[in-house]
């Protein structure tokens, strides 16, 4: 039986050729959709991880993704200070704004901004 299956496998040289040539290719496309999955989720998630210093991030219970801006009230930033183990805590700000470049031109930012560690 297996001696059939390769026979009619090796038989025909394009449908081969043709055969491998589609494996080839299509692991090809599966690997690179890992890779841009990948790189997606660590653009994503870069605000987040470059700042290093917070073990533990705590927000608006409506906020569902990093990019909505949604600030915390003072009274729920005591709240989170007042919690045991909890060594500090502060606010944490995302917004846009306009910035000058070293040529003069005006350049639309992301500014992201946290007071350090007390």
């Amino acid at each position: 039986m297996n001696g059939v299956a390769l026979r009619i496998l090796l038989g025909d040289r394009a449908k081969y050729i043709g055969l491998i040539f589609g494996i080839a290719f299509s692991t090809m496309l599966m690997s690179n959709q890992i890779s841009i999955f990948a790189g997606l989720m660590l653009r994503t998630a870069g605000q987040i991880l470059d700042a290093r210093e917070a073990d533990i991030w705590v927000m608006d219970p409506r906020v569902e993704y990093v990019d909505e801006i949604e600030p915390m009230t003072d009274m729920q930033l005591g709240r989170v200070r007042g919690v045991d183990g909890v060594d500090w805590a502060v606010p944490f700000f995302k917004g846009l704004t306009v910035a000058h470049t070293c040529d003069g031109m005006l350049q639309q930012i992301i500014l992201l901004a946290s007071m350090t560690r007390p």
